[in-house]
């Protein structure tokens, strides 16, 4: 599933599918996101500005 999050420079689709976890940066408005690919077993952080609340909240509409 695609959620459509933003960063510093706009918006940034995710696959939640792959997401592994995600938790607000404490003492700033970011929350970190890890995502993972089995195929060739990379790792990519991404800090977007929702919350996980929001992220949660969007996931249970899909």
């Amino acid at each position: 599933m695609w959620l459509k999050l933003h960063d510093n420079n706009g918006p940034i689709f995710v696959n939640m599918d792959n997401a592994t976890h995600f938790q607000r940066v404490e003492g700033q408005r970011r929350t970190t996101l890890v995502t993972f690919a089995a195929n060739n077993g990379s790792c990519m952080t991404l800090q977007v500005q929702e919350s996980p609340d929001e992220i949660m909240e969007m996931l249970w509409e899909e």
